[in-house]
Order: structure tokens, then sequence, then C-alpha cells
């Protein structure tokens, strides 16, 4: 009895996939991402990027970054700097805030991209990588939102007596 639902089963899936109950819709295409741009492209390992708030670390959030490269560049020869890559993405994140100043649970996509791109034209070389995107990225922990700072109450005044 379970060979048979195991073989119906299995039967089942293979005919699912594309013949009895296609899952490729135009409807399903028309939701789908847009597709990466065309050329070469070099897919980072995820980094835990550091979230500081007022000098202090608060918390971490996992990035996935696509390098853009010029057309006919070798990616082989630029997997082997992939942790250069890296450890610049990690290294300006203690130097300086990634995130919007509304959260601290998520990075800015754009400053990102405005830092890390003179980095890594410097380990791939002039003109190798023309832009990055940030294709995935989650916090290690959800916080509240940061509270406004708020003045230091000033000290009640002495009596003397």
């Amino acid at each position: 009895m379970r060979r048979a639902l195991i073989a119906l089963f299995s039967l089942a899936m293979t005919l699912g996939s594309d013949g009895l109950f296609p899952l490729h819709t135009p409807a399903l295409a028309a939701a789908a991402p847009p597709k990466a741009p065309t050329g070469s492209a070099l897919y980072l390992a995820m980094v835990g990027v550091p979230i500081l708030s007022g000098g202090r670390l608060v918390n971490y959030v996992l990035v996935r970054l696509t390098l853009v490269l010029t057309p006919g560049t070798d990616v082989s020869r630029l997997t082997e700097k992939e942790p250069y890559f890296r450890e610049a993405l990690v290294r300006l994140g203690y130097h300086i805030r990634l995130n919007p100043p509304t959260t601290f649970n998520r990075v800015d996509d754009a400053l990102v991209a405005a830092k890390m791109l003179p980095l890594c034209q410097a380990i791939a070389g002039p003109g190798v990588v023309t832009g990055i995107q940030i294709k995935y990225q989650a916090p290690t922990n959800w916080l509240p939102p940061p509270t406004p700072a708020t003045p230091a109450a000033a000290p009640a005044p002495r009596l003397e007596l």
C-alpha cells in the first residue's frame, strides 16, 4: 500500500511540474520579479552588516549583494576576491551608519551602493564593477524604531543652608 502511494505521489509531482497542473501561468509570470541586468554579475555570499547607534552595536542585518560587472569580465577571476568585497562591506558598516535613521532592521540600499562602489572598484580594478544591487536583507533581531534623543534634564538647584 505504501509503495502504491509513493508511486502515485511521485507521478503526481512529475505531472504537476508542467503537465496537468502547470505552475507557469501568465499571471504568475507577470508577478515574477524583474530579471537581473544583462551582462555578467558576481553574487556575493550573505554578510552580517553591523548596525550602529550612538557608536554602539545594536543589531546585525544579513545582506546579499550582487556586483554588476562590465560585459566580458572574467567572473572566475573576481570570485577569488569575494572575501575582500565582503570584508569591505563589514568594515564600512563599522565606520559609518548604513541604516536609515528610522529603523535598525535594514540597511539603506542607495547608501550602501554609493559607498561600496569605490571600494569594489579599488578591489577589482577601475571600471570592472559598474553597479551594486542588494538582493536580500534580513535583520538578526527585530528591534523597535529608534526613539528621538531627548535633551538631558537640568539638575535641580541646590539650596544652601
